[in-house]
């Protein structure tokens, strides 16, 4: 098992360096050159991809196995990695669930739709200690649920 995180705006690599400590895991960090930070994260393998469009979430597709854990914002990645029999988690703890994934693929296409248009929408609401929690508790989840599974 290895984490994989879609790090482009990751606000929660430092739980996930704690956690994987924690439990033996490989972290893959996969960032644009433009993201790209100075802090070292020293126990995780850094992949650096392009500045173009899908190249991190490409090398995360790439990359990832069934029994992995990946650690996104993006819904289209977080599908593709789910077919591939791997598991997905939002940056606030949310578990990406195969049979919802049609309802929030749908969803992102009306807002994209919406802003193509002129429209605005709400962003997401400022983070929050519960996200951290609940973040915390769901990736020891997925890591309980795919260490049972091997």
């Amino acid at each position: 098992m290895k984490i994989f995180i879609d790090g482009d705006g990751c606000p929660v690599k430092g739980l996930i360096e704690d956690i994987a400590k924690r439990y033996a895991i490989k972290v893959v960090l996969v960032t644009s050159i433009a993201y790209f930070t100075s802090r070292q994260y020293k126990s995780f393998e850094i992949i650096m991809v392009d500045n173009v469009p899908q190249a991190a979430d490409m090398a995360i597709i790439n990359r990832v196995k069934e029994g992995d854990i990946v650690v996104t914002q993006d819904f289209g990645l977080a599908s593709v990695v789910l077919s591939k029999k791997a598991m997905a988690i939002s940056f606030t703890g949310r578990i990406y669930e195969t049979e919802k994934m049609d309802t929030m693929l749908f969803q992102r296409y009306l807002t994209q739709k919406i802003k193509r248009g002129g429209g605005s929408i709400k962003g997401p609401p400022k983070r929050t200690r519960l996200d951290d929690e609940r973040f915390e508790k769901n990736l020891i989840k997925l890591i309980t649920r795919g260490k049972i599974s091997l």
